[in-house]
């Protein structure tokens, strides 16, 4: 009888254990949404983006692409930081819940990625390619909800 009352304390107290961690972790979103945009995802995407294209001017035309193999992984390094913290745009406390938010931080996921695995394969092409894809998906969602452009 003794063995049979600690499997069921045992049992209980696993399903108790389950039953806390369904209500889901918390978040600490001290940071607002502009502040993680300018001191974190905005130089991130920054290096991205001064890592491609072209600059033509008097003196001819300059490559901006990475030309080291670890100027490559600064790049990628950086791509990978905007495509996490665009999940922490949908963390509760910071996301408005609204279903074009997390669309959009979606978007810019997807491109950020898309530039990490540009940068991974020095593919100068594509990372002119997916960093103005981060450009898009920041400034669709910029549009909406900092000039009300719905």
């Amino acid at each position: 009888m003794t063995k049979r009352w600690a499997v069921l304390l045992a049992s209980a107290l696993v399903l108790a254990n389950c039953q806390k961690s369904a209500d889901g972790p918390t978040y600490n979103t001290e940071l607002t949404t502009k502040e993680l945009m300018k001191r974190a995802i905005d130089p991130a995407a920054d290096i991205v983006w001064a890592a491609s294209g072209y600059v033509v001017d008097e003196k001819g035309t300059t490559d901006l692409s990475p030309k080291t193999p670890e100027a490559w992984s600064v790049v990628e390094n950086n791509a990978t930081i905007v495509a996490e913290l665009s999940n922490s745009l949908m963390l509760p406390g910071r996301s408005p819940g609204e279903t074009k938010w997390n669309e959009y931080s979606r978007r810019l996921h997807d491109a950020a990625m898309a530039a990490k695995k540009a940068a991974h394969n020095q593919d100068r092409a594509g990372l002119l390619r997916t960093g103005g894809g981060i450009y898009a998906a920041c400034t669709a969602c910029h549009k909406y909800y900092v000039l009300g452009e719905k």
